[in-house]
């Protein structure tokens, strides 16, 4: 199993009550495909503005999950996320923590 990390991007028009539950709907087809979540590190950051509008929605709702999978569930997830209308975006890719790097605030106003 390799270890992944998934960044959603979900429809602002979404009800506040069914935010977590379009997020569990979303773990269901992780787990569904044998992915492990790795609970100390789900990062949820909310609703944001975009940088250009998306379907035309100028926010999104964003939450970043880690987990463990085979390769070949990646496919299928990917293609079962992009079925979903409420998901704006979806971006899987590799997670590496020895690459993973902090900004410190001084580097974020570069």
């Amino acid at each position: 199993m390799k270890k992944y990390e998934i960044a959603l991007l979900l429809d602002p028009t979404i009800e506040d009550s069914e935010v977590d539950d379009k997020f569990e709907s979303v773990l269901e087809i992780l787990k569904s495909q044998g992915a492990k979540i790795i609970e100390n590190q789900t990062l949820d950051w909310g609703k944001r503005k975009l940088a250009y509008p998306i379907k035309k929605k100028g926010n999104g709702i964003y939450r970043i999950y880690r987990f463990n999978a085979e390769t070949r569930a990646i496919t299928e997830i990917e293609r079962r996320l992009r079925i979903d209308e409420q998901v704006l975006r979806s971006l899987i890719v590799l997670y590496d923590p020895e690459t993973e790097r902090i900004a410190t605030p001084t580097e974020a106003k570069k």
